[in-house]
Order: C-alpha cells, then structure tokens, then sequence
C-alpha cells in the first residue's frame, strides 16, 4: 500500500488534548493510532504547535506547565513526523522554565540551532531572561 501524506490541523490537537468533545477525541485518537496501518503519514506542521501553545494559553486559560506538557506529549507521539522537533523541545521547555512568551522561546531557540546568539529588538522583556543571548536594539 502506498503512503498518503496529510498533516493534523490544529483544531485536531486541541480536541486530543482538551478533549472537550468526547466524541472528537474518541474519533482522533483511533485515527492517530489507526494511521500507520492505514498507510497515511501524519504530519504536525510549526504553525499548528504555535497555535496549540496560543489557543490552550488564550482560550483556554491552561497554565503553562500544563501547556508544556500536552506540547511534549505532541512531540512524544510517534506518529506524528515534526518538522523542527528539537527547536520545539527546547522552545517549550524554555518557555515554562523562564515564564517567558512562547514566540519568543522558539524563535531564540531556532536562531540557537544554527548558531546565532544575538537579536535585536524593542521588545527585550523575555529575551533578556534567555542567559545565552545577547539583546540589542537596532
């Protein structure tokens, strides 16, 4: 059988996660599990993560250790192929340990990836929390 590739929508993770419609959550998690053998590839694109963090912080009101640890879970089902893996991990992990804007995690962590340590910008309140970078303004 020949793999068809498809990602997950974010509206898909936030009712695995939150689970607030039994029936969804029932339908997603057979389907995840189901994926493979039926031959589909499921990919978890960056934007929808970022969406995740923002719809569980802002809709939802989950705190950020929570937050952190239904992203892990994301990032923990094997099912899912992640672009950017790592950079997630270490996004989410910096976000809950600084209490910092989850944006600004990722995209310290991306820059780290690839050897950059200095950003510029006006808005230095998280980034200047991030002990390896260095904050300027243009």
């Amino acid at each position: 059988m020949r793999a068809n590739k498809a990602f997950i929508d974010t509206s898909v993770i936030i009712r695995l996660l939150v689970r607030d419609d039994g029936e969804k959550a029932a339908k997603t998690l057979n389907f995840i599990k189901n994926a493979k053998n039926d031959g589909i590839v499921l990919h978890v694109l960056p934007v929808a993560i970022i969406e995740t963090v923002y719809v569980l912080e802002k809709v939802y009101k989950i705190p950020k250790i929570t937050v952190k640890e239904l992203v892990e879970a994301i990032l923990n089902t094997q099912e899912f192929n992640i672009e950017y893996e790592q950079v997630f991990r270490d996004a989410i992990s910096l976000y809950s340990s600084e209490n910092i804007k989850f944006g600004d995690a990722l995209m310290s962590c991306w820059a780290f990836e690839r050897g950059i340590s200095i950003v510029y910008t006006y808005d230095n309140k998280d980034f200047k929390r991030i002990e390896e970078l260095e904050v300027r303004k243009p």
